[in-house]
């Protein structure tokens, strides 16, 4: 069963109200949660004034798995996420995307750390041929920036 955790730290300079339509500009109906964040006295720099979290499965995906055919952009994603962020287990995968180009609903994959933080989405799989499907399902093989073969996501969840 694949297992979708999306999460974004909420800056003092931030407007609280534009990092969730940011969010929910990419993921399909995701409740998001306000999670306090604590800090030691002895930390000195910007923190984050909390965080926005929020959970669900595959379905989660159905947005961003569109928005990324939309932008053409399948093997960026693929090349700039997917291939660092693979757990040595390869059983979750881990990649980031910018917050002001998802207000805007376009997935981006920053180049480098961002100073106010990005979105943060951790995948995690039963298995790795669930998560090959994965793969397969949301960032395909492609010709020429195309998918080769697009399979529907019930693929990606079986028995």
């Amino acid at each position: 069963m694949i297992h979708v955790k999306v999460s974004a730290a909420v800056y003092p300079t931030e407007d609280s109200e534009k990092v969730i339509k940011a969010i929910s500009s990419l993921f399909t109906d995701i409740e998001l949660k306000k999670e306090a964040i604590e800090i030691t006295g002895s930390e000195t720099g910007t923190f984050p004034s909390f965080f926005l979290s929020g959970e669900g499965g595959i379905e989660v995906l159905q947005i961003l798995h569109r928005l990324i055919r939309r932008e053409e952009i399948i093997d960026s994603v693929r090349n700039k996420a997917f291939s660092k962020g693979l757990s040595s287990d390869g059983l979750s995968v881990r990649f980031s995307l910018n917050k002001q180009a998802a207000f805007v609903g376009i997935p981006s994959v920053p180049a480098q750390e961002e100073p106010l933080g990005s979105i943060e989405v951790t995948i995690r799989a039963s298995s790795q041929e669930e998560m090959e499907r994965l793969f397969e399902w949301l960032l395909p093989l492609t010709e020429e920036g195309k998918p080769v073969v697009e399979v529907e996501m019930d693929y990606v969840e079986q028995d």
